[in-house]
């Protein structure tokens, strides 16, 4: 219990440093730009933007974009196929600037986002991060495909077991973008040292992960079936919660970088004290 409470602690000292408000200003930017893309889907012209987001739904499927309401149902299928890439050439620079923001605020010195831009290595935070997604895309969809092939496995079940992968994964690798920006390692090394720390450090590498998670649970739900959401409520009331779910995740997204930088600076101080 002592070390979820150290992670609880390091998650509300990234939240009082947010009276310095621009240590949120990388991952607000990546949340507006979710934003404008949300838009741009829901109400562009639906034959123009039609055309390209056919793209990533080839064949009969891609008819569904030109019409109401098959083009909002589908919404959270389109734009998920656009996490990965954008998760990779974006979010990981603004992560990254985030860290070296919170870093540089915690050691009291002047938050500077040239200083942490000069610090933000690019290349490879997009490698680390594209190492990341493979990674999640695989425990994720492997166990899923094998409990298919199980008769009378609740999908429920299928759904737990692959989202505990997916928590597992991401808090062996959570360490690599610090140690990319703060000590200057390259991507795989980064990642390498990030799955050593967080072996050391089990509980508090799944609590950084899994507590943030638990708050994105609500608006996942209401993502994983858009029917139900739009004939018992409206089909508009997908966008809603479409937004809310990149809102929540932008909140989330500041406390888990926050928080794992100032835990990593916390026990790497405490470990060279021993």
């Amino acid at each position: 219990m002592n070390r979820i409470l150290t992670i609880i602690k390091a998650f509300g000292a990234a939240i009082r440093h947010l009276r310095n408000g621009r240590l949120a200003v990388p991952l607000a930017l990546y949340f507006l730009l979710k934003l404008g893309i949300i838009l741009a889907y829901a109400f562009g012209p639906a034959g123009a933007t039609a055309a390209v987001w056919r793209i990533f739904r080839p064949g009969q499927g891609g008819e569904a974009l030109s019409h109401y309401p098959d083009r909002l149902i589908v919404m959270p299928i389109m734009l998920g196929r656009l996490d990965i890439p954008l998760e990779v050439l974006v979010l990981s620079f603004a992560q990254g600037i985030t860290v070296v923001l919170v870093a540089l605020a915690a050691r009291r010195e002047r938050v500077s986002f040239a200083a942490a831009a000069a610090r933000t290595r690019y290349v490879h935070l997009a490698v680390a991060a594209a190492v990341v997604s493979a990674a999640m895309f695989v425990v994720f969809r492997y166990p899923l495909s094998l409990l298919d092939r199980l008769a009378g496995v609740p999908r429920a079940w299928e759904l737990a077991l692959g989202v505990s992968a997916g928590i597992v994964v991401q808090a062996l690798f959570i360490y690599a973008v610090p140690f990319i920006v703060l000590d200057g390692r390259s991507s795989i090394d980064a990642l390498r040292r990030s799955v050593a720390f967080a072996a050391r450090h089990p509980v508090e590498s799944l609590a950084l992960v899994a507590l943030p998670f638990a708050l994105t649970v609500p608006t996942l739900l209401l993502t994983l079936n858009p029917q139900a959401v739009a004939f018992q409520l409206s089909p508009e009331f997908l966008v809603q919660v479409q937004i809310a779910g990149e809102f929540v995740e932008f909140a989330t997204g500041y406390l888990l970088v926050g928080g794992l930088t100032l835990y990593l600076l916390d026990a790497r101080s405490r470990e060279e004290k021993r």
